[in-house]
């Protein structure tokens, strides 16, 4: 069985790593759509050059996170793809 440390190893080698974490998270103000909408194309243009994309995305789906953008996809997406997973696999 793998320790904390190497199941989280993957981010340090994540793209975002010393990126401004508010492109990746809401503000704990009110977001206007099209400014979430540019926050979160920003991120993904950062995520869509990262070797640990796939693993960034697999930690955020077996955890549930339910905030920010993980692996490229943001809350709602992670959401969506977690039910075609379940479908596929029921």
């Amino acid at each position: 069985m793998q320790s904390l440390v190497e199941e989280t190893a993957w981010q340090f080698r994540a793209a975002c790593r010393g990126e401004d974490a508010a492109l990746f998270f809401a503000p704990g103000y009110f977001e206007k759509k099209g400014e979430k909408d540019a926050r979160e194309a920003k991120a993904k243009v950062i995520c869509a050059r990262c070797e640990v994309r796939e693993e960034c995305l697999e930690y955020a789906l077996g955890t549930r996170e339910s905030h920010g953008i993980w692996g490229g996809l943001n809350e709602a997406e992670r959401r969506a793809l977690l039910r075609t997973r379940e479908r596929r696999a029921g």
